[in-house]
């Protein structure tokens, strides 16, 4: 019998955005709650990058982590890698639609999972230089692959 990895986070950012997208992630702000198998993580860093264009559009990559990223030029590779403890790497246009998400969370041994599906973001504000929004994953997303915990 193989156990089923299980992921919920709600959380509200506030990113603030300097000249080329990118904004440091002591600049900017998170709250919110991110589990896997019942095990709490905490992000307390985030940060808006470039990201790479998805289906012709423009995107922004935005990096959750639990320890500090912001010196780091590739950060979201690494993070994805467990460099900065568990993290979260969201991609969105420009208008706030989730394009891409990769899941690391420290309580599951197989990693990172990848469900843009299964994440909405709500209450998105793209206003001069800061963005906000709640990212939530939903309750019919399924990030609970049979795949080992």
């Amino acid at each position: 019998m193989s156990n089923q990895k299980f992921v919920i986070f709600s959380l509200l950012a506030v990113v603030v955005l300097s000249g080329a997208a990118q904004t440091g992630a002591a600049d900017s702000e998170v709250n919110g709650v991110f589990k896997g198998n019942d095990q709490p993580a905490k992000l307390a860093f985030v940060s808006a990058h470039k990201g790479p264009a998805v289906a012709g559009k423009e995107t922004l990559k935005l990096l959750f982590t639990g320890k500090d990223h912001s010196k780091d030029e590739r950060a979201d590779l690494k993070a994805l890698f467990g460099d900065y403890g568990s993290a979260l790497v969201i991609g969105i246009e420009p208008n706030g639609k989730v394009v891409t998400c990769d899941i690391l969370h420290d309580a599951h041994k197989h990693k990172p999972i990848s469900s843009p599906a299964s994440v909405k973001m709500s209450e998105f504000k793209n206003e001069g230089d800061q963005i906000s929004g709640k990212l939530r994953l939903t309750e019919t997303g399924g990030v609970r692959p049979n795949v080992g915990s």
